[in-house]
């Protein structure tokens, strides 16, 4: 494997591996162990074709854990990361580091299906990565053993 690329599990479609090229934030198909998740998203610009989103992904590479916004990528030691939500619907994912924030992000929350009466916190974090990963990031013991498993690499569901 080559040093700036990174396999990744799709996290809305576990059967799908991507190869996530680290200077371009670019992805194409790929097989393998994979080191992380990524999401194909473009919060603040929905649009319908898929290949036009931003990758954002959560996975450890050369011993360390990184997240990666579209060519932006962050050591997840040196910034915070947070994730809030507003009653309007809307959601903000920031990432900060020594120098201020470094990415904003709103965007309106995932709807959920209108006839689930099930649907509760599991749902909600399932279909929203950026929380997802402002939840795996809040203690450095999560940091710790997220940066362990990925490092070792697991197959795709």
């Amino acid at each position: 494997m080559s040093s700036h690329i990174v396999l990744l599990q799709d996290y809305d479609r576990h059967d799908r591996v991507w190869a996530l090229d680290l200077r371009s934030g670019e992805v194409s198909p790929a097989s393998g162990r994979c080191h992380g998740f990524v999401r194909l998203q473009m919060p603040q610009h929905p649009g319908p074709a898929r290949e036009d989103r931003e990758a954002a992904a959560l996975f450890a590479e050369a011993g360390t854990l990184w997240f990666q916004y579209g060519d932006r990528r962050w050591d997840c030691a040196s910034v915070t990361v947070r994730h809030s939500g507003s009653p309007d619907g809307t959601r903000r994912f920031t990432v900060t580091g020594p120098h201020g924030i470094a990415l904003d992000l709103l965007y309106t929350a995932p709807v959920p299906e209108p006839f689930d009466p099930s649907y509760d916190a599991i749902d909600a974090l399932e279909d929203d990565f950026l929380h997802w990963v402002a939840q795996r990031l809040a203690t450095a013991g999560r940091r710790h053993n997220l940066l362990a498993h990925y490092l070792n690499g697991f197959l795709p569901a």
